[in-house]
């Protein structure tokens, strides 16, 4: 019997357009760095929404034991979402009579439970690096993807009302939200991200900040512990950082089975200027309408709201509240 490669069967999914073309503008030198390193390999760029998690899916199934993202979080979202069988959203959830998401039955389905998932983040906000630590360039990070070394990292799971009203769900590795930070990335996806990550999502908080208005919100943490309380956003984090460099959850780790979940409390306009900055630096924990708690399982919905309260995964906007989140520990192999 052979002996396995020292390097995985590497297949890449790039995203031309991500970091405001960069992907694109760079490809030339990062598929010679990946050829250099990595042998056995094919790539595939995405030409829209959803195309990254259908790209994994297929190959996985052709037998590629690691898939690589390029691109920012938004598409490595994407390609984790591919790693797993497409969530039966209308049957493993339901909504109960008090208006919570409850889970019938969320057990990942892997395409291929050996699969080890890489990254190349060349994207907007590259939130998820920053916890990971791979802040290195582009041959750096390319380096990493070589020999069979990888880490189990937790896989955050979210169900949720899609924008038609029916039950859908969606994988996670870093952050998930609720509140105004969806109607942040509401305005951050609509716009132009030339100016970079930092600035695109200061603009952008500002923007949804104005227009945002704090709403009734209960939160059961655990199934046991309920909150009930006006509140500006749900945060329950994987990760530590989010919107450009927000260090929005010191001490998140992805490997202890606990997500951190931090309430933003009844914040005003005025209070929201002051705070911002203090969130780069993790500061903004020691207000009085700031909380953090830890669980495994978080239920959110609004009370008595008529408006649609928006969901933030990953830097995405699918859909918005009630909604489920869900910790699946280590369940994931990423390449380090």
């Amino acid at each position: 019997m052979s002996s396995p490669s020292v390097n995985y069967r590497t297949f890449v999914i790039a995203n031309p357009i991500a970091a405001a073309g960069n992907v694109k503008d760079e490809w030339p030198l990062i598929e010679r760095l990946l050829r250099a390193n990595l042998p056995e390999l094919d790539y595939a760029f995405t030409d829209g929404p959803g195309h990254a998690t259908l790209l994994t899916r297929e190959a996985l199934r052709a037998g590629w034991e690691m898939v690589v993202s390029v691109g920012g979080d938004g598409t490595l979202n994407e390609v984790l979402n591919g790693f797993y069988d497409r969530p039966k959203a209308q049957e493993d959830f339901s909504i109960s009579e008090r208006g919570f998401v409850c889970a019938e039955n969320s057990t990942p389905t892997p395409v291929n439970p050996d699969a080890v998932l890489g990254v190349i983040p060349m994207g907007t906000g590259g939130d998820f690096r920053r916890t990971l630590g791979l802040m290195g360039g582009i041959a750096e990070t390319v380096d990493r993807l070589r020999g069979r070394h990888t880490r189990a990292i937790d896989l955050g799971q979210v169900a949720y009302l899609n924008h038609k009203d029916k039950l859908a769900s969606h994988y996670f590795l870093n952050i998930a939200a609720a509140g105004l930070s969806g109607l942040v990335d509401h305005y951050v996806n609509r716009s132009w991200k030339g100016l970079g990550g930092t600035t695109s999502f200061a603009i952008g908080t500002l923007r949804a900040g104005i227009k945002w208005k704090n709403a009734q919100m209960a939160v059961v943490l655990d199934g046991t512990t309920e909150i009930d309380d006006m509140l500006q956003n749900v945060i329950v984090a994987n990760g530590a950082y989010f919107g450009g460099g927000m260090w929005i959850a010191p001490g998140a780790l992805v490997d202890d089975g606990q997500f951190e979940v931090i309430l933003m409390r009844d914040l005003s306009f005025r209070e929201s200027l002051v705070i911002l900055p203090q969130i780069y630096s993790g500061k903004h924990l020691s207000s009085r309408k700031v909380t953090r708690h830890q669980a495994e399982q978080i239920a959110v919905r609004a009370v008595g709201e008529d408006r649609d309260i928006l969901l933030d995964i990953d830097g995405e906007q699918p859909g918005k509240l009630p909604a489920l989140w869900k910790m699946h520990r280590g369940a994931l192999k990423f390449k380090v």
